[in-house]
């Protein structure tokens, strides 16, 4: 890649952004409970909002089932507080229920959102992602979910309609859901977590969710991508609790993990800053369609965006960090855990270092 590869990147007509991003984390927890965290993100994201250092806006994501909006008010805390930063700011609709009889029930959609830019201090979104594929009994609420998006975007108070795109390990019936909503709603932006050790969900006839992004010419949001600081050179342990109905040897994923990251460090630097360029890195060359967000509490957000991407890596070096990371793969799931992604015959593409199948597709 060039030097103008951390050029800000296009998830959505008249929305671009830069390539690395913050995210406001998954917690669930309750709100009326007392967390240290809080200081922990506030002081995260004004350390990141500050190093404004790189050309364009930068992603802000968050969601309103993050502490049941506790995160959401935070973030605003933030934002109040300086006016002048240069951030687009994502939320996402469709797992808090409140009094409605459904997430998604009657006007649910658009009252969330108002409340979410209250929380926010904003007037309006960037990108507003359903969040769920629940959309009642026979899908009773999708069609009215979908004028209310769409009818939010056209009055401007979203820029862009998002959906939850599915993971690695989303069974057959998951991402035939996945296909079916994608057309029915026509997004402008995916959602998925993804990283080294949790690569981007194979959709079947050798395509990826990155790839189907591309074809399809919407943009790609990709969340945990140092798996929870653990390719940062954080604790192991975080890795397994990111999967707990994983049945694979926990001293065997740690062994893993813990050579892999030590091969990474003998060739790329032992720093949790080069662990992290190396983890950024392999997933923003890959796919260039994508916009990456890390928690803003990860220590690694010490240096941020241009800091902490640093130069690109060489092919060579790409296909080496592939390699690593295929191996912690094949420890942390075994085979009978990773259908439909590594059922059939299997061979590993050198252009993506990612294990696709060879046998037609169930689709």
């Amino acid at each position: 890649m060039t030097p103008s590869d951390l050029a800000p990147r296009r998830l959505a007509p008249d929305l671009t952004v830069r390539p690395l991003g913050v995210s406001s984390g998954t917690s669930r927890w309750a709100p009326t409970v007392p967390q240290p965290q809080d200081a922990r993100l506030l002081d995260g994201l004004r350390r990141v909002l500050d190093a404004d250092c790189g050309s364009g806006a930068q992603l802000l994501d968050t969601a309103d089932s993050h502490r049941c909006g506790h995160a959401e008010r935070l973030v605003g805390k933030v934002l109040k507080e300086r006016s002048d930063y240069r951030v687009q700011v994502a939320s996402k609709v469709g797992r808090v229920q409140g009094s409605a009889p459904h997430p998604y029930a009657g006007p649910r959609v658009r009252h969330q959102l108002e409340q979410t830019l209250e929380n926010l201090y904003l007037d309006q979104l960037a990108i507003y992602t359903l969040e769920s594929y629940d959309f009642g009994l026979g899908d009773r609420y999708l069609d009215p979910v979908v004028e209310q998006m769409r009818a939010l975007r056209d009055l401007g108070e979203i820029r862009a309609i998002g959906l939850r795109g599915p993971g690695f390990r989303s069974s057959e019936r998951s991402i035939r859901r996945f296909l079916d909503l994608f057309d029915r709603i026509r997004p402008d932006v995916l959602w998925t977590q993804a990283s080294g050790l949790l690569p981007l969900a194979d959709l079947g006839e050798g395509e990826d969710l990155g790839t189907f992004a591309a074809r399809h010419g919407v943009g790609l949001v990709i969340a945990s991508p140092l798996a929870h600081g653990v390719l940062a050179g954080g604790r192991v342990d975080r890795a397994l609790a990111a999967w707990p109905d994983t049945t694979a040897d926990r001293g065997a994923v740690a062994s893993a993990v813990t050579q892999g990251l030590a091969q990474l460090a003998g060739r790329f630097g032992s720093s949790p800053q080069a662990l992290a360029r190396v983890a950024l890195r392999s997933l923003l060359q890959r796919v260039q369609n994508a916009v990456l967000v890390i928690g803003v509490g990860d220590e690694q957000q010490q240096r941020h965006d241009r800091g902490l991407l640093g130069r690109p890596l060489s092919e060579q070096e790409l296909a080496a960090a592939d390699e690593v990371f295929a191996h912690m793969r094949s420890v942390l799931f075994r085979p009978e855990e990773r259908a439909p992604f590594l059922e059939g015959h299997r061979v590993t593409l050198p252009e993506t270092g990612l294990v696709q199948r060879t046998t037609p597709s169930r689709r």
